[in-house]
């Protein structure tokens, strides 16, 4: 089996060698020898997965966190190779979206004896995620989490960068638009999901599949501070839909607008401002799973 490994050196808040040995302990005890790429940047990282690619290996395999999934997913896209996980980050959102186990050990065993998926991927312009965007308070959050927060791991970062970020919470105007539904107007903050969870299980999108062909819509109104705080412990769970102003529907293609700068941040990076059109492409890509 031939494998090709693109390993982010800064994922999990440092934390990233010491799994990825684990996961490479596995991987030789079970006769397979990687190549182990490692990424400088993110450009490079896209750059890798492209170049790697072209070498025709049984699967190109992303250690690292979501983040580092996006990028590789980007070098990837179009290529019929399977996508292989090390989930190393904070919050692996992806990987657990998948199915593909946390635990660097167990991930590296899904590779030498799992099966493939096909999943779906939405696509903004040339650029292409996996899991979650957003815009909004959400992009505030989210720059601030890559940028700020060091010490905390996991759904606690993201938890953290909402407080701290709570000064700056204000509402925005957004035009959204699909086929058959239109919403305008100020919000807090709008999401659209190929995937259930982002910032270390916050389940925003907790209707949404990976292989349905559709991405979720989610619209969170303008609504005031303490509001908004008890209203993100039931998001954790998943439960904030029954809020009666939230806007909840599914769709193919979103157009995102607003009289703001808005950035939109998908699978946690930022991809551009506003305006943007979000379209899902089903089935584009095989990611390794257990069997």
């Amino acid at each position: 089996m031939k494998l090709t490994i693109l390993f982010n050196p800064a994922a999990g808040r440092g934390k990233a060698h010491r799994a990825l040995r684990e996961a490479l302990e596995i991987l030789n005890c079970g006769g397979v020898k990687p190549q182990v790429l490692e990424s400088r940047s993110a450009p490079h990282l896209v750059e890798l997965a492209r170049r790697a690619c072209e070498a025709k290996p049984d699967a190109l395999v992303s250690a690292g966190g979501d983040g580092t999934h996006h990028y590789v997913l980007n070098g990837l896209f179009g290529s019929e190779i399977p996508l292989g996980l090390i989930p190393l980050g904070t919050g692996n959102d992806f990987a657990k979206g998948v199915g593909v186990p946390v635990e660097p050990r167990a991930a590296a065993a899904a590779l030498l004896s799992g099966r493939t998926r096909r999943i779906d991927l939405a696509r903004v312009g040339s650029t292409v995620y996996g899991g979650v965007a957003g815009v909004g308070f959400d992009s505030v959050v989210n720059r601030y989490a890559n940028e700020r927060v060091r010490w905390v791991r996991g759904r606690f970062a993201y938890a953290w960068a909402i407080l701290r970020c709570l000064r700056r919470c204000r509402a925005e105007p957004l035009d959204l638009g699909t086929d058959g539904r239109n919403v305008s107007g100020e919000v807090m903050f709008a999401i659209v999901g190929n995937n259930t969870s982002y910032g270390g299980g916050l389940k925003i999108a907790p209707r949404a599949r990976l292989d349905d062909g559709l991405l979720d819509v989610c619209v969170v109104p303008a609504m005031g501070v303490l509001e908004l705080l008890r209203w993100v412990p039931r998001a954790y769970r998943g439960e904030h839909l029954a809020h009666p102003r939230i806007v909840y529907f599914q769709a193919r293609k979103i157009a995102l607008d607003s009289s703001s700068r808005l950035e939109l941040f998908g699978d946690g990076e930022f991809m551009q401002v506003l305006p943007a059109t979000i379209e899902v492409v089903p089935r584009a890509v095989r990611v390794l799973v257990p069997a």
